[in-house]
């Protein structure tokens, strides 16, 4: 059962639920799942507005929320005194309903119509002096029951409404009950030690519902579905390093020193400087000053290099400042002629096209109309490196002999920035404060963990919780380039992240294995220069390679067919 389930059974038992759990489990997002799936029609507001746990219908608890603001009190209302005068005064202090007594007057004018409101952070009030006298009337044996056979035109009248608990208010002196059929459901976080615990009392009128952080392949679906622009293997790796720091966790600390699953929906599209990549075999080079591309591709490379121009129709054509192997060649033609495929021509440029011949060429916008080029040969190890491209491509496609796509940059081939972003400013900051807030900073710094778990652990928990936290180790210093580290001295000592030194990734560092193939030196050698391609400094053209000469003939896409590998018509 999931805890969305669990919550709408809870609440048509105890009227009142709270969903707890650590920071970022999507407490707040559940409501709307539950008010998707619950079981009878929701009424509205006089706006049409369905009593949702949304807008109006919902309220965030915070220090300085008051009982006079939700139930009832004096406070200023800045409505003029005649409405028809412009010149008429605020109507100033009086006795005002709070938003609960709103809430509770529009349930019980619309019986037959369930009503779901939203306390978000309950706990980040003083609850017991906010909700006052109304703590009573919330018990579900305290409800006010509708009598089915009340035929008063004023539904809200007390004679339709009985059964339950009343209690008279200290500022209006009116009796007030909650209706049967308001459901209060509210959030709190469950691992924050600065937030006072709630009392017996109000415990006890609540039932709680735990949602813990999602994992595994739900999360992993969910978050593909979301960010389809996000490749799967930053996904998949961001994934099982929550898993694995949330597993140790959970075995060291308990369930609410987790880490919640939705900082990874900040994931998002990748950032950073486009580079668009494209396969090329001897089928793509022609007479040594023409590229062949595809229409699709061009048209990308232009959007990110030329805003606003595209080679969509025959005659079109942009001309572009190539800056490759030292040199900057000017006036290199990204067209689509009368006659023949998408392609580049270097005209009287001299660019040596015809020596790219067996690799990936990678092109990087720089400026308006200005772009870089590099040049990687696959020497031997075509598969290995297109399975990097694709990896870390979030858009790709292919001809019937070619692939290229686009990826993002990212620094010294650590992963992709938004990635690193994300762990380094946003999930990290939250997993230092908890290990300070549980004591327990040791379980993040390698040699005081081992130390710690023989003094708080089992053996057998102890050894599941340093595999898990070697697995995210090598995560945040092999993708990210990022460790954690004990800073200071004495009481005022505390963990800190901190970049690594060292400047090779899980690629090529270590095993010099890639994808379960152990490469010899050479190999390994080849394959790092493809991970320096993906991920170097874009700025730096000289780290292109050249290729001895030519060979002919190139593919692309004819327009009105499939993309074929065609030569041009015309050179």
């Amino acid at each position: 059962m999931t805890a969305v389930d669990e919550a709408i059974a809870a609440l048509q038992v105890f009227k009142n639920v709270i969903l707890e759990g650590p920071p970022g489990t999507g407490k707040s997002f559940s409501v709307a799942d539950i008010a998707a799936s619950w079981p009878r029609e929701l009424g509205t507001n006089k706006g049409g507005e369905p009593a949702s746990g949304n807008g109006s219908w919902a309220v965030t608890f915070h220090p300085s929320t008051s009982y006079e603001e939700f139930v009832e009190g004096i406070r200023y209302n800045p409505d003029p005194v005649d409405p028809k005068n412009p010149k008429s005064k605020p109507r100033g202090f009086e006795l005002r309903s709070g938003v609960f007594r709103d809430w509770i007057e529009a349930a019980r004018a619309d019986p037959d119509k369930d009503f779901l409101v939203l306390i978000d952070e309950v706990n980040r009030a003083n609850v017991s002096k906010v909700l006052g006298d109304l703590l009573l009337g919330l018990e579900a044996s305290k409800r006010l029951r509708h009598d089915p056979a009340c035929v008063r035109t004023d539904r809200v009248h007390v004679a339709c409404w009985s059964g339950g608990a009343t209690t008279q208010l200290a500022y209006s002196n009116e009796l007030l009950g909650v209706p049967e059929n308001l459901y209060v459901l509210g959030t709190m976080n469950s691992s924050d030690r600065s937030i006072a615990p709630l009392d017996s009392a109000l415990r006890r009128r609540f039932a709680f519902v735990r949602v813990p952080p999602m994992s595994g392949d739900e999360l992993r679906g969910r978050l593909e579905a979301a960010l389809p622009e996000v490749g799967d293997e930053i996904i998949a790796r961001s994934v099982l390093a929550l898993d694995n720091i949330n597993q140790a966790l959970g075995l060291a600390l308990g369930p609410n020193s987790m880490l919640g699953h939705s900082y990874l929906f900040e994931l998002g599209p990748a950032f950073g400087a486009p580079r668009f990549w494209m396969e090329v075999d001897s089928s793509a080079v022609q007479t040594g000053s023409q590229l062949q591309v595809t229409k699709d591709w061009a048209n990308r490379l232009l959007g990110a290099a030329s805003p606003g121009t595209t080679v969509d129709n025959r005659g079109q054509s942009v001309d572009l400042e190539v800056r490759y192997d030292g040199r900057t060649f000017n006036r290199v033609r990204l067209e689509n002629p009368n006659n023949g495929n998408v392609r580049f021509s270097a005209n009287s440029t001299h660019i040596p096209f015809s020596a790219m011949d067996d690799g990936v060429t990678i092109w990087t916008p720089v400026g308006l109309r200005e772009v870089t080029l590099e040049y990687l040969p696959f020497g031997g190890h075509e598969a290995a490196i297109l399975t990097q491209y694709r990896a870390r491509s979030d858009w790709e496609g292919r001809t019937s002999t070619r692939r290229y796509g686009k990826f993002r940059s990212a620094t010294d081939g650590r992963g992709d920035d938004l990635e690193k972003t994300v762990w380094r400013y946003s999930i990290l900051p939250q997993l230092l404060e908890n290990l300070m807030q549980a004591f327990s900073p040791e379980l993040l710094i390698t040699g005081l963990r081992e130390i710690w778990l023989r003094e708080n652990l089992a053996p057998d928990a102890g050894a599941k919780v340093i595999e898990a936290m070697a697995d995210f180790d090598d995560f945040l210093m092999g993708h990210l380039g990022l460790q954690i580290v004990l800073s200071g001295h004495g009481l005022s000592a505390g963990p800190v992240v901190e970049e690594v030194d060292a400047q090779a990734n899980l690629l090529t560092a270590g095993s010099d294995k890639v994808h379960g193939e152990t490469l010899g030196a050479d190999d390994a050698a080849t394959v790092a220069q493809a991970s320096d391609a993906l991920a170097g400094d874009v700025s730096d053209p000289d780290n292109a390679t050249t290729v001895a000469p030519p060979s002919d003939a190139l593919e692309s896409e004819v327009p009105g067919t499939d993309e074929t590998d065609a030569p041009s018509s015309d050179a």
